[in-house]
C-alpha cells in the first residue's frame, strides 16, 4: 500500500475516533435535565404552549438517542397534550455517512385534546405565535427548497402505544375520541415494503357509537411519496352503540390497495368488504379522481338475506305482507364509463325470485341518470305492509272488524311530489317487465319509458297486457311552478272489467271486455287538489258482458205485469243482466262524473240512461229506461204484445256503487204510473180517433148513397 494512502486512511480513522470521542464526551458529561428551564422558556417564547418537563430527559449513545418522560403542555391554560414517554434513537453510523437513519421511534401514553369553539376555530390553530413578515418568506422558501428533494430515510422500529386524541365541537356538541391507539412497524424504508400493524378505538357522542379496529398490512412508498401500496390488507372493525340498538356488528376489509398520487389513480384489487352477513367484492380502478373521475372494474355482492342483515344490525325488519321475502339479495355489475360518468354494464340484481338486468349510467357533474332495465317477474304486493286492520289485529289480538269499527282521526294531508328534487332531476329510463303484480293487478309485457328534464317528467309510453286485453298510456307532470300540472291519455282494449274493477274499487257489478279512451288533466300537489281540479272525457264500450247482482229483466217484467194488471214474483230470478254491448261517455269535473249517453243492448230490451257518479263517495244517481223491443221472459205475466213494443220501463239507480249486492237499481214505480197514465190517454185517444174515423166513414157512405139517389 502506498504511503500516501496509508496516511489518508490513518487520518480518516483518527477523525472518526475523534468524532466518536467527542460525541461520547457530550453524552457522558452533559446532563440534559439541566436545560429543562431553557427548553420550557424557548417553547413558551415561540408558541402559546406552556411546556412542563416533569420527567427525566435522557441521552443514549449506542444508538444515539433522546428520551423524554412525563411531558405535558397547556394551551392558554387548558390541557393540550401529554406524553408518558417519547424515545427517538438515530443510528450513529448513518450520521457519520451523512444519511441519518432512525433506529427507534417510540411514543407511549400520548394524549391530545382538540377543541373547536362556537365560531368554528380550532385550538390547534392558536399554537404558534404570529411570526413577522420578514421571517415568513425565508421559512416558506426553505420549506419549498426542501420539498423539492426526495426523501431518503430509514426507520428500524416504530412503536406507538396507548395514544389518545379527543375532539370536541362546542358549536354542535359533537365529541369524538380516538384512544387505545397502537402502531407497530419495523424496517421502514422508502422504496421497499415493510409491515404495518394498527389498532384503535373510536367513540362518538352523537350518536353514541363505539368502533374497535385492528389492521395489518404490508405498506410501501417510493422516495417521492407518489406511489403508495398496501398489500395483504387484513382489517376488522367491531361496532356497537345506539344506531345498532344494542347489537355488536363486525365489519372486515381485506385485499390490496395501490395509489399513484401524481397520476391521480387508485386501484383496488381483490378487495373484500363485509358487514354482518353482507359481502362485497370488487376489482376497481379510479383515475382523475379530483377532476372528472373515471372508474373501471367489477363489483359484486354475494347472495345474502336482507332480512337477517337488518336483524344483525339491530334494525327493525320491514313488515311485509309475505314474511318470506327479503331473504335472497345479490348484485353484480361491470363498472366503466368516460371521465365524469359512471357506467354500470351487465347489471344484475336479484331480489328473492325476481331478477333485474340491464345497464345504467350516472353523470357526476349534471346528476343525469340513464338506465335500460328488464325485470323478469315481480309481485310487488309481497313487499308492501299488510293491511292496517290485519297489522293491528296481529299486534293487539283484536279482530279486524273490532278495529275497523273505531273511528280514526284523518291523517294530515301532505305534498305528493318533492318539487325541488323533481326540478333538478335529469333521467332517461327504459323499463320492461315480463310480469308485474301491483295492488293485485297482474300486468304482463310491461313497457315504460320515462324522461325528466327541467322540471318536466314525461312517460311515453306506458303499455302492457292486462286481464287478456291490452292498454297504452302517456302521461306528463310539469313541476316548473309550485302548482304542478298533470296530463294523461289512455286507451284500453278488450280488458276484462270484473277482476280489474274488483281490485281497483271493490266493484263486482260489471263484467265484459272493456274498450276505453280517456283524456284527463288536473293540477296540484295534494290528492284533494288533484281530485278537485280534475277535468276530462272518458268514452267507453263494454261488450259480451253482464251486470252482476242486478236483473233488468225482472224490473222490466214488473212493469209489463203492471200493464196487464197482474202481479209477478221475481225474487227467485237470477240477479244478472247479460248484454251484448254497453257504451257511453263520461264528462269529468272534479269528483263528479256526468254520463249523458249510456246505452246498452239486452235480450228484448234497449237501455238508455243518464246520471251522475260521485267518485269520492262512490255513489251514483241515475235515471234509466228499458225500451221494450221483444220477448224478455217466458213468464206469462211478462208477455209482450204490439201495444207494449216501444214502451219504456223506468229504472232508478241511486246509492253506493261499491259492494257485493249489485247495483242499487230498482223498478221506478212512480215514474211508470205516469207512463201507464200516458199509455191510457194514448189508448183513449186512439179509440176516440178510431171512433171518429168510423163515424166519418159512415157519413161518407150515407152521403155517397144520397148522391147516387139523385141520379136515379
Amino acid at each position: 500500500m502506498p504511503a500516501a494512502v496509508r496516511y489518508v486512511l490513518f487520518a480518516l480513522i483518527a477523525f472518526a475516533a475523534l468524532a466518536v470521542s467527542a460525541i461520547t464526551a457530550v453524552v457522558m458529561l452533559l446532563n440534559p435535565n439541566d436545560y429543562k428551564p431553557q427548553i420550557e422558556a424557548i417553547v413558551s417564547e415561540r408558541t402559546h404552549l406552556q411546556l412542563n418537563l416533569k420527567g427525566d430527559l435522557g441521552w443514549s449513545f449506542m444508538p444515539l438517542g433522546l428520551e423524554l418522560n412525563a411531558v405535558s403542555a397547556r394551551l392558554n391554560g387548558d390541557p393540550f397534550f401529554e406524553v408518558d414517554r417519547l424515545v427517538a434513537r438515530v443510528d450513529l453510523l448513518s450520521l457519520l455517512k451523512m444519511q441519518p437513519s432512525v433506529h427507534t421511534f417510540e411514543v407511549l401514553g400520548l394524549s391530545l385534546d382538540l377543541v373547536s369553539d362556537q365560531s368554528g376555530q380550532g385550538n390547534w390553530t392558536r399554537v404558534m405565535r404570529e411570526s413577522s413578515t420578514g421571517d415568513a418568506k425565508p421559512e416558506a422558501e426553505k420549506a419549498q427548497s426542501s420539498s423539492d428533494k426526495s426523501l431518503d430515510f430509514q426507520v428500524s422500529q416504530v412503536n406507538i402505544a396507548d395514544a389518545r386524541v379527543a375532539y370536541r365541537d362546542e358549536a354542535s356538541g359533537q365529541a369524538v375520541t380516538l384512544d387505545e391507539l397502537s402502531l407497530q412497524s419495523t424496517d421502514i424504508a422508502l422504496g421497499q415494503p415493510f409491515p404495518l400493524s394498527l389498532a384503535f378505538h373510536v367513540a362518538t357522542a352523537e350518536p353514541q357509537l363505539d368502533v374497535y379496529a385492528s389492521l395489518d398490512a404490508t405498506f410501501s412508498a417510493d422516495e417521492a411519496l407518489n406511489t403508495l401500496t398496501m398489500t395483504g390488507l387484513d382489517s376488522r372493525f367491531d361496532l356497537s352503540g345506539a344506531p345498532l340498538n344494542g347489537k355488536k356488528v363486525t365489519a372486515t376489509v381485506s385485499g390490496d390497495i395501490a395509489a399513484e398520487l401524481d397520476k391521480e389513480t387508485i386501484k383496488l384489487s381483490s378487495l373484500l368488504v363485509s358487514l354482518a352477513n353482507l359481502s362485497l367484492n370488487t376489482d376497481l380502478t379510479v383515475s382523475q379522481y379530483s377532476t372528472a373521475p373515471q372508474l373501471k372494474g367489477q363489483l359484486s355482492v354475494t347472495e345474502f338475506s336482507l332480512r337477517e342483515w337488518f336483524k344483525q344490525l339491530g334494525q327493525t325488519v320491514p313488515v311485509t305482507s309475505d314474511p318470506g321475502v327479503l331473504k335472497r339479495v345479490a348484485l353484480s355489475t361491470d363498472i366503466g364509463g368516460e371521465p365524469g360518468r359512471v357506467d354500470l354494464n351487465k347489471l344484475s340484481v336479484v331480489l328473492d325470485d325476481s331478477t333485474v338486468s340491464g345497464k345504467a349510467s350516472y353523470t357526476i357533474k349534471s346528476g343525469a341518470i340513464v338506465a335500460s332495465l328488464n325485470l323478469d317477474k315481480l309481485n310487488a304486493d309481497r313487499y308492501l305492509p299488510p293491511a292496517p286492520e290485519e297489522a293491528q289485529s296481529q299486534s293487539s289480538g283484536k279482530a279486524p272488524k273490532e278495529i275497523a269499527s273505531k273511528e280514526k282521526a284523518p291523517a294530515e294531508e301532505s305534498d305528493l311530489l318533492p318539487l325541488d328534487t323533481l326540478r333538478s332531476l335529469a333521467l332517461h329510463i327504459d323499463f320492461s317487465a315480463g310480469e308485474l303484480i301491483a295492488s293485485g293487478i297482474p300486468v304482463t309485457k310491461l313497457v315504460l319509458k320515462a324522461n325528466a328534464a327541467e322540471g318536466i317528467v314525461k312517460i311515453e309510453p306506458l303499455s302492457g297486457q292486462l286481464y287478456e286485453g291490452s292498454f297504452a298510456a302517456t302521461a306528463s307532470i310539469n313541476a316548473q311552478s309550485d302548482t304542478p300540472r298533470w296530463q294523461m291519455q289512455a286507451k284500453v282494449h278488450d280488458v276484462k272489467t270484473l277482476p280489474l274493477l274488483t281490485q281497483l274499487a271493490e266493484m263486482q257489478q260489471f263484467s265484459g271486455l272493456a274498450n276505453i279512451t280517456a283524456a284527463l288533466n288536473t293540477s296540484g300537489n295534494r290528492v284533494s287538489a288533484l281530485r278537485q281540479n280534475a277535468k276530462g272525457q272518458v268514452d267507453f264500450a263494454i261488450k259480451q258482458g253482464q251486470l252482476e247482482g242486478t236483473s233488468m229483466a225482472a224490473m222490466a217484467c214488473e212493469g209489463i205485469a203492471l200493464t196487464h194488471k197482474e202481479s209477478i214474483d221475481t225474487t227467485s230470478w237470477p240477479k244478472v243482466t247479460p248484454f251484448e254491448d254497453l257504451s257511453g261517455a263520461l264528462s269529468i269535473k272534479g269528483d263528479v262524473l256526468n254520463n249523458t249517453a249510456l246505452t246498452a243492448q239486452m235480450k228484448g230490451m234497449a237501455l238508455q240512461g243518464e246520471g251522475l257518479i260521485d267518485a269520492q263517495q262512490m255513489t251514483l244517481n241515475y235515471k234509466a229506461g228499458l225500451r221494450i223491443l221483444g220477448a224478455i221472459h217466458e213468464n206469462p205475466s211478462c208477455r209482450i204484445n204490439e201495444r207494449l213494443k216501444g214502451v219504456i220501463i223506468p229504472v232508478k239507480c241511486k246509492g253506493e256503487l261499491a259492494g257485493e249486492e249489485g247495483l242499487p237499481c230498482k223498478f221506478d214505480t212512480a215514474r211508470f204510473r205516469d207512463t201507464l197514465a200516458e199509455m191510457a190517454k194514448q189508448e183513449i185517444k186512439k179509440k176516440a180517433d178510431a171512433e171518429i174515423d168510423r163515424s166519418r166513414e159512415k157519413l161518407k157512405d150515407k152521403a155517397r148513397e144520397k148522391f147516387k139517389g139523385l141520379f136515379q
